[in-house]
């Protein structure tokens, strides 16, 4: 396996150590606060903020693009299908890694929203709340999953697949790691939110998890 010394970056994700000096081919590598890695943003102190932001702007950018589609006159199902389709995967690529906050939540509940009232064609200036438009949406295709509720989704079936499979990625979700840890409140981790919403304890999901059907 070759490594291309121009496309590799090195990035410290610590509290205490903010340098590292790594060469290849007796040449420095560049230090970043972030990079790129498999169309994904990963930022130095670990979190998810960065990234979804990025996804949300990338999701609103070709939302954006389609204008033209969404002025027309073909019917709502069909813009709603080319929605989720062409815009709504691109802001759900790599979301099964994400951590969510409240505030990157209500930023996807927002996205959403929005999407919602220019496909209906709901100018921001009328006074329609957020529920009237999802009763719309109903009304026209049907009951739809959110997208919020797609990327928990999302996340809860990637936990079940790496509770069941003996990898790396199990190893380093269910592993520990030395030391104690920071003074004050902690960091959300990624287990976190798979606490939160099925509200079980880690070794209950752990046990939960090893029934695929069960799991779904």
């Amino acid at each position: 396996m070759e490594v291309s010394s121009e496309k590799s970056k090195v990035m410290v994700s610590s509290e205490r150590v903010n340098d590292a000096s790594i060469t290849m081919d007796d040449e420095p590598l560049e230090l970043v606060h972030k990079f790129k890695y498999l169309g994904a943003t990963l930022h130095e102190d670990g979190s998810s903020t960065v990234e979804v932001c990025t996804r949300i702007a990338l999701a609103t950018a070709a939302f954006a693009k389609l204008g033209k589609i969404w002025k027309s006159s073909i019917g709502f199902k069909a813009k709603h299908k080319l929605s989720r389709s062409l815009v709504s995967s691109i802001l759900t690529y790599g979301c099964e890694t994400w951590t969510l906050l409240e505030d990157t939540e209500r930023r996807i509940q927002a996205f959403e929203n929005k999407c919602l009232r220019k496909l209906l064609r709901i100018s921001y200036k009328v006074h329609v709340t957020n529920e009237s438009v999802r009763e719309i949406v109903v009304a026209y295709v049907g009951p739809q999953e959110p997208l919020l509720a797609t990327v928990k989704r999302r996340k809860l079936a990637w936990f079940g697949h790496v509770t069941r499979h003996d990898s790396l990625s199990k190893t380093i979700l269910q592993g520990t790691v030395e030391g104690k840890r920071r003074r004050g409140r902690q960091k959300k981790a990624w287990c976190d939110n798979i606490k939160k919403w099925t509200e079980m304890a880690m070794y209950e999901l752990v046990r939960s998890a090893s029934d695929r059907d069960a799991w779904r």
